[in-house]
This record gives structure tokens, sequence and C-alpha cells, in this order.
């Protein structure tokens, strides 16, 4: 433990370089694969219950089939249906009920087994490996004034309280830079850097802890008491994934924006000055389930604060269902995601009266985007939303940069919309 009982950050866990190796070299070499969650963790206490399988939302398995399903991803033999249907949201964790097990993982590691290699594709998506990606092409297509923005976010602040900005926050770098809701705190966001998640969902463990190591490398330099994460991403992968799986903590306080928000709004800090007058299904994003419950209510009291009337979907909370990001990706099929997965969400949004979706997380955002206007929907980007309704202007929605997002994906990989 470090100061004040906090575990060292994960640069203490880094291997001792290699005789005749660079500190640079061992700290980022491929030895990493020790830490992958299932060959540190302990399954022969499985129970064997079934009820991780059982009580999701998407398999519904009976209980023969899950406890065969579950014996099959612990020994390693094939489990067809769970990689075929499953949309790894999470849910399977909080279902567990022996401490510390966690099947999202367990499956996430199976399935890149399964897969074998990583497509070409995956690795473009995910940012933070300080090679080309999807993330350094559009930030090389903005303007002189948003790589500006970058320049300056790139440097270490000297504040204690700052806002972390992630990959697809960046591509909102002008309307944060010159929030004034936002001004009290420092920004910070190198473009190179990343939490780490798109790495993580797409089964690779050794591109998220390539990932995770340069970013905490950065992190150890900062001497800050609070980290505000601008995405409820971020927040779920400093704050949750990196103690719950490699049982590490950061040396400073983490938050979500719409906690910092909600704090100031109850000091009086912050009014409403544009009420956003509009109904909405809340759409949650998978990692709702990651994080304290305390999370998903400060979304509802800050919508209902900004004048949103909302609605709740059958699933939602605990038994959520994905947008279906992952398995978009996983399958390389966008298409498949939007009629077999997606329809389903859709058709809960209307079911429940609703005709506009509520959403928090840009992933889920983006990949709503695809398939909204086949079913009669509108989104709303909620973190413009609430920004908005506290009186800044947004002149970039992450609307407008769906365009740039389609097509540098699209110039890299032009089957990506219709390739198995």
């Amino acid at each position: 433990m470090g100061a004040g009982g906090r575990r060292p950050c994960l640069l203490s866990y880094l291997p001792s370089p290699a005789k005749g190796e660079s500190e640079d070299q061992g700290r980022f070499n491929k030895r990493r694969t020790e830490m992958a969650y299932i060959d540190r963790c302990d399954w022969s206490r499985c129970t064997e219950c079934g009820q991780c399988l059982m009580q999701c939302p998407v398999l519904e398995m009976d209980k023969p089939a899950a406890v065969s399903a579950i014996r099959n991803l612990i020994s390693g033999a094939p489990a067809p249906d769970v990689f075929e249907k499953c949309t790894f949201c999470f849910n399977c964790n909080r279902y567990c009920p022996v401490e510390g097990l966690r099947p999202h993982e367990l499956i996430l590691q199976r399935a890149l087994e399964h897969r074998g290699k990583v497509p070409g594709i995956l690795k473009y998506l995910a940012n933070g490996r300080g090679r080309t990606n999807l993330f350094s092409d559009m930030y090389e297509k903005f303007t002189a004034e948003e790589k500006q923005i970058l320049e300056k976010w790139s440097v270490v602040p000297e504040q204690k309280e700052i806002l972390w900005i992630g990959c697809m926050g960046k591509l909102s770098c002008r309307d944060i830079e010159h929030s004034t809701v936002l001004a009290p705190l420092a920004k910070f966001g190198p473009p190179d850097l990343c939490c780490g998640e798109l790495a993580y969902r797409l089964c690779s463990w050794e591109m998220y802890e390539q990932t995770a190591q340069r970013t905490l490398e950065v992190f150890s330099k900062l001497n800050i008491d609070r980290m505000v994460c601008y995405c409820g991403s971020c927040y779920n992968y400093f704050s949750s994934i990196l103690p719950k799986v490699y049982g590490v903590t950061l040396p400073f306080k983490i938050i979500s924006m719409y906690q910092w928000l909600w704090e100031r709004f109850e000091k009086g800090e912050l009014r409403v000055t544009a009420p956003r007058a509009f109904t909405a299904a809340i759409h949650e994003s998978c990692y709702v389930t990651e994080l304290e419950d305390d999370f998903a209510d400060c979304l509802r009291r800050l919508y209902h604060t900004a004048g949103v009337e909302t609605v709740e979907l059958a699933h939602h909370g605990d038994c959520n269902l994905s947008c279906g990001a992952v398995s978009a990706v996983r399958s390389l099929n966008v298409l498949s995601s939007i009629f077999k997965e997606q329809r389903r969400k859709y058709g809960e949004v209307s079911d429940a009266g609703a005709s506009q979706i509520a959403v928090n997380c840009p992933g889920c955002y983006v990949t709503l985007s695809f398939s909204n206007w086949l079913f009669g929907k509108k989104l709303r980007y909620m973190p413009d939303e609430l920004l908005a309704a506290f009186g800044d202007t947004i002149t970039t929605p992450l609307g407008k940069r769906m365009p740039m997002i389609m097509t540098t994906a699209a110039r890299r990989f032009p089957g990506l919309m219709f390739s198995r």
C-alpha cells in the first residue's frame, strides 16, 4: 500500500528491464500476459450455479445450458452460444454470487483465444498505443485552433483538480476549451493517450495493457487531488476496471463530470439557464453496472434538473441492453448489429412511448447513429445537452462529427459496413 492506504499505480507492477534492455523497452515489452485476468483468478471457486448466464438479458440460458457453458469457458472448451450472442455488457459480473469472480473478463479472454489474431481494423480503432489509428487520423483533420487546443491539453497541468478528456471527448475540444461551465477545471488529455476501453472491449489484453502502461506513466507525473472524467467510459476504466481487475488504485480521487456538475449545482454554483424541454428514453451504457448506483442516479437527477422528462426502458440498470458496439466491431458487420441487436433496443423505446433517446456514452451515440433514423428515433447526446442547459454554447455537437468518423474509418477499411 502507498501513502494514505492507497495501492501503488500499475507502473509499480511492471517487470524490471531485462539485461541490455532500456527502461522504456522493459516497460513496454510484451511480457504482460501474466496479468491477464483469468490467469490471476481462482476459477475453482466457481460454484457453477449458472446465474451469470441465466440472468443475462441477452443469453437468457436455462440452467443446464448455463452450467455447461460456464464449465466450457473455465476449461477453455468452445462455448459457441456465448461467443455468437454475448454483447459484452458487463451485466454477468453483477449476477455472479462469488465475490471477486468476473464472468465478463472470462468471456473476453476466451473470445480472444477463440478469435485468434486480432484483425487490423480492430487495432486501427484503438487509440493510445503510439500508432496511426482512427483518432489520430481524425485529429489530423482538425482546424488549426483545434490542434492548438490539443497541444495545450498535452501539458501536465499544475492545478490540483483537472478535467480528463478522452479520445471521443477531443472531438468536442473547442466547446470544452471555451466552456464557461467547465472553466474552473484545468483541461488535460494528450491525443495519444487513452483509458484503454476500446482495446479492452475488443478482447485484446495485450493491446489494453500497452495502452494502460502509456497512460499511467504520464499519470505518474500528475500532482493532483482529483480527476474529473468528461467521458463515462474513462471514469469506469480508471475507477472500476483498474482496481477490480488488476487490484490497482490510482493515487488521486476520480469522479465523473456528471457528479462534478451535480456538486456544483447543489452548491448553487450552477443554474439552469436554457432548459432542455424534451422527453427521452434513457439509454444507459453497459458499464453502468460496474459503477456505484449513484452514477445512474446522478444522470437522472441532472436530466430532470435540466428540464428533460425521462422514460425508463424495460431493460435498464443492472439488466440493461448494450448498444451493440462491441459485438458489431467483433463481427466486423455493422448492419448485423443493427438488425440483430439494436432492433430490440429500439423496440423497447417504442414500447415506452418515446421518440427520442438520451445517450451519455459517446460510443453508444456513434453506434446508435448508424441506425436511429431507420427506426424513427432522435438521439440526444447528453454531455452537450447538459452543458447547454447550464449556459454553454455548443458549436460542434458530436452529431456534427459523425461524417468525419465514418469517412475516416471507411477510407482505411472500405468494407467495414458489410464485411464479416
